[in-house]
């Protein structure tokens, strides 16, 4: 057809009326004009004819008495007599009108024809299945075949395909360890033999265009070639269509460019107008037999950037088809679900409600596609077809992670049945959320905040300054700690300041007068406030250009400790004061904190148990304290404007509330939430008295070990009677964004947000 033929006919083997079906349905699709000369009739025994001419003008009468023909002649057996008896049978008749110019479609063949715009698959789609699974990457069965050399079994996998509802077979035998040439044409050549084969259209597929077109040279029907690009640069690209264009195939024509692979919507539109303008202005590529790829991309990978892949996709195919007239929309559908690979009933909804859409909203006309395993839209759970629809279009973020936990599920379904297990339970699903009942309550307009929220305590209520008495607090619990203080000398707990040691009302701080809460406040609602950084990288940084071994981490007071004490930062608040202050001074000075946190990281009980330094936590916490009061001390006085405060820092212990240290025994715990408690308890209390303005909670992997110590600080406050600001610092340990304990940092808040932190 591609040639353009003017007329076109049968002729001989048979007499005129054994042609008679076969003239009728070419009168109905030929668009030019049509022709028949038969033969005298079927030969007889000795290889004679013996239809007379009157016989056979009789039996071409039909022809003429349709309108079927518009020349006639004779073949085998006729003489001028069969001819001038036909003609005079003819000259009463009208010959054949030429059909009506109407849409031009893509019609392929095989051993029989096919018009793409007419089919519809078993499922009922106007959408023309090509067959997957003679491709090398579609199918690990025909890439062991191919590479073993049995072509014969090959072809079984390509009779299967047409018996599942394949219209074409797509051919690709792409491999690095295969001569793909020679491949290529001895499967064309013994699939044109199997008829239940070759009398579907084949897709011709290749990476490199030499492969293709030696394939090509052996299809006797008109076949589609996959695929060319602009990739290859403009000149190339219309060199290539105009080979295959005088082949009189179809072709798809990837959306690629010299700069890459359209992704985006936009890009897809872009790429594929461009080839289009090329191809029908330039090369005059019948614009019905151009078959667009916008590449069906991955969806679900849990990456942002691919969520809109199938939304994309859907869209440029509607844009395309409107812009570009009588193209064809192709895609290798099993890309889409790629993600959820091992799981067909997953991929396959996935491509259930892909294709309903793309197909029946956009235009998609073609696919590349596993026939047997494709399930029908109304066949598709609702529930399963809620969870494909929120996946292909994007609609909620949660849209993969729920396909993950039904991937899951059906998984789990596959190994039950094959082990002979009960079945797992099925998720719930999503159902439509109902309308809560509503009160008058819920009415209540949002209103700006003005601070953070406020403890239930009446001083934080009612922001009450922290006197910074600590003498005055005689609980019996506090007092306990204190009274076994290893402290050389009595320790010097209160921190209070003359109420005139500096100007009233903000930026100025003067301890025991003002409310650190609404300093804070203020603070963190005008700028950006700065907190310091590592303590351990500075002291490590220090030990690059000083002596700092075990002699000096012991210090004099511990000269003859019974254990290593090396790596234990926080005992150089006691031995080695110089260089903790020293470190402190160089945030508050070059860094320029507001804030900075006390070498205090591991002093609890639990932690200090490693050193057997565990009666020495008061002492710890409290020096850590008092050397970074004095630091912000003496800085502040240098700028009043700029007040410093003393963030007491409660790290982790070594011992975790939610983590088991067995594994054979994930119930086992090498301490109580009570423990936890106590030691954070004595530490909240070294550091209140050392001069801490603040108590931070850092470092958190374990939201149990946090909420002990809360729990710690609520306790010093409540029989303290103080408001203290507490901060909170969770740690998120990869980029699944949990802690080591396995919470989301939304879950984190939520489960410590009752300690109303202010931040």
């Amino acid at each position: 057809r591609h040639a353009k033929p003017m007329c076109v006919g049968l002729n001989c083997a048979l007499g005129a009326k054994h042609m008679t079906p076969f003239v009728e349905k070419l009168s109905k699709c030929v668009e030019c004009f049509l022709h028949v000369y038969s033969n005298a009739g079927l030969p007889n025994a000795m290889g004679g004819y013996d239809e007379s001419p009157d016989d056979m003008a009789q039996a071409n009468k039909v022809f003429f008495e349709n309108g079927w023909l518009n020349m006639v002649g004779g073949c085998c057996g006729s003489t001028p007599p069969h001819i001038k008896a036909i003609r005079e049978m003819s000259e009463s008749y009208k010959p054949r009108k030429l059909p009506d110019v109407g849409r031009p479609k893509m019609w392929l063949s095989g051993l029989e024809d096919l018009k793409v715009e007419d089919v519809h698959n078993h499922l009922g789609l106007p959408f023309l299945n090509v067959g997957e699974r003679c491709n090398i990457s579609g199918s690990l069965r025909f890439k062991k075949l191919m590479m073993s050399g049995d072509y014969g079994t090959a072809m079984d996998i390509a009779k299967k395909q047409v018996e599942d509802g394949a219209h074409v077979i797509d051919i690709n035998v792409d491999d690095g360890m295969l001569d793909g040439l020679a491949a290529m044409q001895k499967f064309v050549k013994i699939a044109v033999t199997e008829p239940e084969v070759s009398k579907v259209p084949f897709m011709l597929d290749a990476s490199k265009f030499e492969i293709v077109l030696a394939g090509l040279k052996w299809c006797q029907g008109k076949c589609i070639v996959n695929s060319i690009s602009l990739k290859v640069g403009e000149e190339l690209f219309k060199e290539q269509a105009t080979l295959l264009k005088k082949h009189g195939c179809a072709v798809v024509v990837m959306a690629f460019d010299e700069e890459g692979q359209a992704a985006t919507e936009e890009e897809k539109v872009r790429i594929c107008k461009r080839s289009y303008d090329i191809l029908v202005n330039e090369v005059k590529f019948p614009p019905e037999d151009i078959i667009f790829d916008p590449n069906v991309l991955t969806i679900g990978t849990g990456m942002e950037e691919h969520a809109n892949y199938g939304v994309d996709f859907i869209n440029a195919t509607k844009t395309i088809k409107e812009i570009c007239p009588y193209v064809k929309i192709s895609g290798g559908i099993s890309n889409l679900s790629f993600g959820f690979r091992g799981v067909m009933k997953i991929r396959e909804s996935i491509h259930s409600v892909f294709l309903q859409h793309a197909i029946l909203e956009s235009g998609m006309d073609v696919g590349i596609v596993n026939a047997h395993e494709m399930i029908a839209y109304d066949d598709l759970e609702e529930d399963m077809k809620l969870l494909c629809e929120n996946l292909v279009f994007n609609k909620t973020p949660e849209a993969t992670d729920d396909m993950l936990e039904r991937t899951a599920y059906e998984r789990a379904c596959i190994d039950a049945k094959k082990k002979g297990l009960t079945m797992p339970r099925k998720p719930r699903g999503k159902f439509p959320n109902l309308p809560r009942k509503q009160f008058a309550y819920d009415n209540v307009q949002p209103k700006p905040a003005t601070e953070p929220p406020l403890p239930t305590s009446e001083a934080a209520q009612n922001h009450t300054p922290n006197p910074y008495r600590n003498s005055n607090i005689t609980h019996e619990k506090i007092a306990a700690i204190r009274a076994k203080a290893t402290n050389p000398t009595p320790p010097k707990i209160d921190h209070c300041q003359p109420s005139d040691t500096y100007p009233e009302s903000f930026p100025h701080f003067v301890r025991g007068r003002d409310s650190l809460r609404e300093y804070i406040t203020s603070l963190f609602t005008s700028r950006i406030a700065m907190y310091d950084g590592a303590m351990g990288t500075m002291i490590q940084n220090y030990a690059k250009k000083n002596k700092l071994e075990e002699e000096e981490y012991r210090g004099e007071r511990f000269k003859d400790w019974k254990c290593n004490t090396k790596g234990n930062n926080d005992q150089l608040s006691i031995t080695q004061p110089h260089i903790i202050k020293g470190i402190y001074k160089e945030y508050l000075e070059v860094g320029g904190s507001d804030l900075i946190g006390t070498n205090t990281f591991s002093s609890t009980t639990i932690a200090m148990g490693d050193y057997e330094m565990e009666d020495y936590v008061y002492e710890l916490n409290y020096e850590g304290a008092r050397l970074a009061r004095e630091a912000c001390d003496e800085v502040t006085a240098k700028d009043p404007t700029k007040p410093r405060f003393v963030v007491g820092a409660i790290g982790p212990t070594n011992r975790t509330g939610s983590i088991s240290p067995s594994v054979e025994d994930p119930s086992a715990r090498n301490v109580t939430f009570d423990e936890l408690v106590d030691a954070y308890f004595e530490q909240v209390v070294g550091l209140m008295d050392g001069g801490a303005d603040i108590l931070m909670v850092e470092t958190i992997f374990d939201t149990l070990n946090a909420k002990a110590a809360l729990y710690a600080i609520g306790e010093y406050l409540e029989f303290s009677g103080l408001d203290i600001p507490v901060f909170v610092s969770g740690t998120l340990v990869d980029q699944s964004g949990r802690t080591l304990s396995g919470q989301t940092g939304e879950a984190f808040y939520a489960s410590i947000r009752h300690a109303k932190p202010m931040c």
